[in-house]
């Protein structure tokens, strides 16, 4: 199949690179008017307790004010004095006048004492916006044009929509920033790898079709489809290294080829095995990436279809431009040669001098001695991974260094009465509507049920529906709450109504945990707990509430998730190599090098190791979404490396039926180009790990750290030991099951025996 594939890119060696380019512009065109924003958030879990809250609040109190948070810090404690609050009042006096803004609260118009906070150094002004967070993102520099300095105060703008942009900005620059590093380094490395310029600009050449491309379909996806903000540059991530990793395999085993063969020939035998081991690992890639769909938040699925569409990208490319260009250049592959090339690049290679041959020897000499201890320090690397604890990434730390993470800061620490930025909503849904009042009976139920969410650990204050509006004695209040609607104030009726809407009372609790934190899990689980009023069904929401249903959830779904890619990659494996051993050791080794990143990423990023060094304050947990997506990306690209050495070891054991010889052969004929991979690999996710955003620096360093151990500890010794151990066994399936694939057209028959025997 392949080598038919390898013929028709030959046949149509200049009509595919004119279509691939014109694909690329026609796509990057359309991205302008289809395209969509990409959003914030979508960590909802849909059908959870804290998404069903917020629909309850949605559909009888109107969709939830974005706002626009305004911090003041004053040297003085007298952040309360009319002096003060009058130099506040003039700093968004123009902004309050614009169609966008809906109201705004403050101490000044509210005599709160929530405003005052820090001991009277600090106040807060809450600016409620007629805007979606989306909308109120896009226009922040518009409303912040409005504001004015206060003199004598410090002033940051916060809330969703600053810290929104302040992701997006920090996402750009480290898009921007990762990209100056990581092409001109990789550029460096490729033609140090081939030794020939013209060699080492094909698989820019390729990343520079397929990241653009992938890029404009995601953008026209967003259009439809919520798409995380942190689609962009996970998508880049992966198609860069995948688009180097690929063409690097492919424009190695044409260089070998063309040594000895016509062009065509070249062409065909580099497609049939260098573009098959490409098809399967891409396919393994997009199955660990197509994992994330299974989880429920919405964040997470984008970020697997941005990486499924990548992935189908670089492989389109990969498979067609790429191939049809070597076809038009042919020997001129090394033009701008600088020097010879590696091994084996324009002549046959001497597997005996190689050092990955000398090294696969060596291991498959005391295979047992050599493999056991390299487990034993690849598993204690992966230790820390024990201690793991996730979060929703909302804690101060995760958030880029800038003015709307200083204001936030300072909210959670010094207005802990006002429950930082995130109070908890209390939404009881009653079985029968209760018509804008309270009975007697109702109201006393419910001031129990009050005072026991007040008696709970870390509850700063509970605000609703028994709390009076300013000025006005609370007996007096509860004693109109009673009363049929009609019978009171209309003032007051707009302000009853605020909170209590067809059969749905609700509560906002002031805290002082972070909805992150442990504490905050906890208060939420005893909210949960706690036996509300008769005739009431109690839903808690707010940010941890949101934080606990998703890290549930997200444990409900691992298991499946894990098992849907270990499943469907060791079936890919198996029809490709014909063994049923072979992709259960491919599995175990993966997962080796996995855990042993995922041990670097806690012991780093959670315990806050190298803090200083990578610049980043450690939050003292991992973002769920960062382990799922290393695992879902490094899964597939592990299967990279494992299909491009058995793929060779394969072709050598047909030929010869000598295992042992096989794997030192297959080792040196593909360790030097799996190490230059890995290296680039390393380049790339290294250059992302060097920006702000923390989740883009774990995933960065994490894959890095994967990439090394698995392309040395895990491909260079684990792999020939292991399969020095099991030798014909690596080879082995029931007959008939074998029978099955070879008809399938996927691999070679084998010439040796198919029974196992004993280890060679």
């Amino acid at each position: 199949m392949f080598s038919r594939l390898g013929d028709f890119t030959f046949r149509h060696r200049r009509a595919i690179p004119a279509g691939a380019l014109a694909l690329m512009l026609l796509v990057v065109v359309l991205s302008g008017p289809f395209g969509g924003q990409l959003s914030p958030g979508g960590f909802n879990v849909p059908g959870s307790q804290s998404q069903r809250a917020s629909d309850l609040l949605t559909k009888h109190f109107g969709a939830a004010t974005t706002q626009l948070l305004l911090v003041y810090h004053s040297r003085e404690a007298n952040a309360g004095s009319p002096a003060v609050q009058a130099e506040v009042e003039r700093s968004f006096a123009h902004l309050a006048k614009q169609r966008q803004v809906a109201s705004v609260l403050d101490y000044h118009n509210t005599g709160q004492s929530i405003f005052i906070g820090d001991h009277g150094h600090a106040t807060f002004v809450v600016v409620n916006l007629r805007l979606s967070e989306t909308a109120a993102t896009s226009q922040l520099k518009e409303l912040e044009s409005h504001l004015s300095r206060p003199a004598g105060l410090q002033m940051w703008v916060t809330g969703a929509p600053a810290i929104n942009s302040l992701y997006n900005t920090a996402l750009e620059q480290q898009l921007k920033q990762a990209e100056l590093i990581a092409l001109p380094v990789s550029m460096l490395l490729l033609i140090i790898v081939f030794g020939s310029v013209m060699a080492a600009l094909l698989p820019l050449v390729i990343a520079g079709l397929a990241v653009p491309t992938a890029l404009s379909i995601i953008s026209i996806l967003a259009a439809h489809l919520g798409m995380s903000i942190f689609v962009t540059n996970v998508a880049t991530i992966v198609g860069l290294g995948l688009a180097i990793d690929y063409s690097l395999f492919f424009v190695k085993r044409f260089r070998e080829e063309i040594s000895h063969s016509d062009v065509e020939t070249a062409v065909k035998a580099a497609t049939a095995s260098a573009g098959k081991a490409v098809a399967i690992s891409g396919t393994a890639v997009a199955i660990g990436l197509s994992s994330l769909t299974l989880f429920p938040a919405a964040a997470l699925g984008s970020m697997g279809i941005g990486g499924v569409v990548v992935v189908l990208c670089t492989l389109l490319f990969a498979l067609t431009a790429l191939p049809a260009l070597l076809s038009l250049l042919g020997k001129r592959i090394n033009l701008l040669s600088v020097r010879r090339g590696l091994h084996g690049a324009t002549r046959p290679s001497d597997h005996h001098s190689n050092f990955w041959g000398w090294v696969a020897r060596r291991v498959m000499r005391h295979p047992v001695a050599i493999a056991l201890p390299t487990l034993v320090v690849l598993l204690a690397v992966g230790t820390p991974f024990l201690n793991l604890r996730l979060s929703t990434g909302s804690s101060v730390a995760a958030i880029p260094v800038g003015p709307a993470r200083t204001g936030y800061s300072l909210l959670t620490t010094s207005f802990p009465q006002a429950g930082g930025v995130d109070d908890l909503n209390l939404v009881l849904e009653y079985q029968q509507p209760l018509a804008g009042r309270l009975d007697p009976a109702q109201e006393a139920q419910l001031a129990s049920y009050v005072a026991r969410v007040r008696g709970l650990p870390g509850v700063q204050g509970v605000n609703g529906v028994l709390n009076p509006p300013p000025k006005m004695a609370s007996s007096t209040y509860l004693k109109l709450l009673t009363l049929p609607p009609a019978q009171r104030p209309a003032a007051l009726n707009s302000y009853i109504a605020g909170n209590i809407a067809g059969p749905v009372a609700q509560f906002e609790v002031a805290n002082s945990f972070s909805p992150d934190s442990n504490q905050g899990a906890s208060l939420v689980r005893r909210l949960r707990q706690l036996p509300g009023p008769k005739g009431a069904q109690v839903l808690v929401a707010g940010g941890a509430a949101q934080s606990v249903d998703f890290l549930n959830a997200f444990a409900r779904t691992i298991p499946w998730a894990v098992l849907l890619v270990v499943a469907v990659t060791m079936a890919v494996l198996f029809l490709t190599f014909g063994s049923v051993v072979l992709p259960i050791k491919a599995v175990l080794m993966s997962m080796i090098s996995i855990s042993a990143a995922f041990g670097a990423m806690v012991w780093i990023f959670q315990e806050g190791h190298l803090a200083n060094v990578l610049q980043f304050t450690a939050p003292g947990s991992i973002t769920a979404t960062d382990p799922v997506l290393m695992f879902a990306i490094m899964f597939g690209l592990s299967m990279d490396y494992e299909v491009f050495l058995l793929s060779r070891i394969r072709e050598i054991y047909v030929q010869t039926g000598d295992n042992r010889r096989a794997v030192a052969e297959g080792l040196a004929a593909t360790g030097g180009v799996i190490t230059s991979a890995a290296l680039i690999m390393i380049t790339v996710f290294s250059a992302f790990a060097l920006g702000h955003v923390l989740d883009i620096k774990i995933l960065g360093v994490g894959m890095a750290v994967a990439v090394a151990v698995d392309a040395t500890l895990v491909r260079g010794v684990m792999v020939p030991a292991l399969m020095r151990i099991l030798g014909a066994l690596n080879w082995w399936a029931p007959r008939p099951v074998q029978d099955f694939v070879l008809r399938l057209g996927f691999y070679e028959e084998p010439q040796p025996p198919r029974e196992p025997r004993a280890a060679a």
